[in-house]
């Protein structure tokens, strides 16, 4: 969860009182710089979009380029203050259920995307493989200025679409969602971002909402922290449908083709079967390693440390007239089949994760997952 603090003050205090205790401490944070350091580590060349100072700059892997600054600009970094907690810890009468953590920000830049100008002026000569929309969700909870002349959300949002649409088809768009409680962010979304990308990443929370929304028309206020994966891929299902007709509907050239879906106890990635997507089942194994490693932030898995909550079966829907069930075998741990969605053969993989019982990091661990999927299924 991630909220803006609008008095400015009060948190630069939190900030300097925050430092005082004793295991505190500084990481480099952020969607997009977190997503770009990850596939920076998997050989990719990025092109990162960001306002940053040179101190924050030294946080970030030389290799990467970074555009955002206007000329001879004086940046001030934005902090994000971060409660991360464990799971059984407590606070008063309250009683952890697993490991998350509680965001805390003053950043007057992100909500603006004040980084978006400057990173169209080089994504032509860059020409990506890959454009990856993230972060936002700093628009969430952000007290923009309105009157009757201007929308400034709205006017971002646009330009967000607009250079999705500026690159060539074969430049493959990912949208990664985050928590969203603004119902007219997400519905701007829906109408703006959604109908435009090739993929879409989220946790899921951020898939049960999404389901909400494009279903229903509202926010879910709570959600199953650990949803049966039958759960999760019906949840799948309607969103590929829904966001498809949007497709038609906006006469958008890109159509939907992924969705990666990353929770506690599993992975899952549908794919359109002949699309631009390759090595799903690569992908979702992948993906499942990383999220035990950057968790335990130790490259090297340690059994002792680690604990399963899938069984090894479990079933492709929650409608009871379809007895489909998928087993795991012992020799090949993800599983892997073939369905028809919207009269779209698709893959289905789905990967239990061995989960880190002795969590060091949990912020950043989305971002670090999603674009571990991406990496293997993305032609360099």
């Amino acid at each position: 969860m991630r909220r803006f603090m609008s008095n400015s003050d009060l948190f630069d205090e939190l900030i300097e009182q925050a430092l005082k205790i004793p295991d505190s401490r500084w990481s480099i944070g952020g969607n997009a710089p977190l997503m770009a350091k990850r596939f920076f580590l998997e050989g990719w060349k990025v092109l990162l979009a960001a306002k940053m100072s040179g101190t924050l700059k030294s946080y970030i892997p030389s290799g990467i380029q970074i555009v955002g600054n206007a000329d001879e600009e004086d940046i001030k970094d934005d902090v994000h203050m971060i409660l991360e907690y464990k799971a059984d810890e407590t606070f008063g009468i309250y009683k952890t259920p697993r490991a998350n953590r509680y965001i805390l920000h003053n950043d007057e830049n992100n909500p603006l995307l004040s980084s978006l100008e400057k990173f169209g002026e080089h994504l032509p000569s860059f020409n990506p493989n890959l454009l990856v929309i993230s972060g936002l969700q700093m628009m969430d909870n952000y007290p923009f200025k309105k009157n009757d002349v201007r929308d400034l959300r709205t006017e971002r949002l646009e330009l967000v679409k607009k250079q999705i649409l500026s690159q060539p088809l074969k430049t493959l768009a990912h949208f990664e969602m985050a928590s969203y409680v603004d119902l007219d962010l997400l519905l701007h979304l829906t109408n703006k971002v959604l109908p435009f990308v090739d993929s879409v990443g989220m946790n899921e929370q951020e898939l049960d909402n999404l389901c909400s929304v494009l279903e229903l028309g509202r926010v879910s206020v709570v959600a199953d922290s650990n949803p049966r994966v039958a759960t999760a891929l019906d949840q799948m299902r309607k969103i590929f449908k829904i966001v498809r007709q949007k497709n038609v509907q906006y006469d958008s050239k890109r159509k939907l083709t992924r969705i990666h879906v990353h929770t506690l106890a599993y992975q899952a990635i549908l794919t359109v079967k002949n699309s631009a997507w390759k090595r799903t089942e690569a992908a979702v194994a992948k993906a499942s390693l990383t999220a035990h490693r950057y968790v335990c932030n130790n490259l090297t898995i340690a059994l002792e440390k680690t604990k399963l909550l899938l069984d090894d079966s479990f079933s492709t829907t929650t409608d009871n007239n379809n007895n489909s069930r998928v087993f795991f075998e012992p020799t090949k741990p993800v599983a892997c089949w073939d369905e028809m969605i919207s009269n779209e053969n698709v893959d289905i993989c789905v990967a239990p994760v061995l989960i880190c019982t002795e969590a060091q990091l949990t912020a950043g661990a989305g971002d670090n997952i999603s674009a571990a999927g991406l990496v293997l299924q993305v032609e360099k």
